[in-house]
């Protein structure tokens, strides 16, 4: 009978030791949580130049990949490589592995709109862009318009560009694909006549060669900004992401950062 009360005293002493644990472990807020296991987890593509893609060497390499680890350094108080784990995202997952806790920022050529503020928490914008239609260099289109009528134009799944062309050219024949290179492959090809996209993003599918052409209409404005979960835990990690933005900004590090990919 002993045995048993001993070991019922010892299972709500482990119980409560536990409990008390978990609590404790809940309470944190996602800074403490980085700080301490070493480093920040960050979502980031892989295919998207000059933001985020692979150089060379298979080196991560972009803007987004150098804004992570300004980040990581005001947190760290260090600029050592190794504070930043790197998680490849595309525009139908990020938002999900953010909020399952995947990753504990998005720093991925992330549009700031309405939709996405119900559901994500955005920093300050660290760079702005448009969207506008890339064609064939021999192309005669001029206007998204045209796709209401004729011809075929693709999308990215996930981006601001999907819900644009729904709203501008409701009838037009869309193919949305996975990410920028599929839809760049569907234009080479001849398969689409058209892409829309981020201004920036159809610079680096081109990447200077005259075969494809930027049509100058610009059909809105984009702000890229980084994106945390949306909840009270992420205040102080929020000021500090907000904190390294404006000390990249103020102290000219971005246009720094800007030149190494001729941007």
């Amino acid at each position: 009978m002993k045995k048993y009360i001993i070991l019922i005293v010892v299972f709500v002493l482990c119980s409560l030791i536990f409990s008390g644990c978990a609590k404790k472990s809940e309470n944190k807020n996602d800074l403490d949580v980085i700080k301490e296991r070493g480093y920040i987890i960050a979502g980031v593509k892989n295919d998207s130049y000059p933001f985020g893609y692979r150089d060379k060497n298979n080196k991560r390499a972009g803007l987004d990949i150098e804004i992570a680890y300004e980040i990581s350094n005001a947190i760290f108080n260090t600029s050592g490589y190794d504070k930043v784990k790197f998680v490849d995202v595309v525009p139908r997952d990020r938002i999900t592995k953010l909020n399952s806790g995947e990753v504990d920022i998005l720093v991925a050529t992330m549009s700031v709109n309405p939709k996405r503020k119900l559901v994500v928490d955005f920093s300050k914008p660290y760079f702005v862009t448009s969207q506008k239609l890339l064609v064939r260099g021999d192309s005669k289109i001029t206007h998204l318009n045209y796709f209401n009528k004729q011809g075929r134009i693709t999308v990215v799944m996930g981006t601001t560009g999907e819900k644009l062309i729904r709203n501008l050219a409701p009838n037009a024949n869309v193919t949305a694909v996975k990410n920028y290179k599929t839809a760049f492959d569907y234009l080479k090809t001849g398969a689409v006549d058209a892409i829309l996209g981020d201004d920036c993003l159809l610079k680096g599918l081109i990447n200077g060669t005259d075969k494809y052409k930027i049509i100058n209409r610009a059909y809105s404005v984009e702000y890229y900004a980084v994106a945390l979960r949306k909840n009270t835990k992420s205040k102080e990690l929020m000021e500090l992401v907000n904190s390294a933005i404006s000390d990249i900004i103020d102290k000219k590090k971005l246009n720094v950062i800007k030149s190494h990919y001729k941007m």
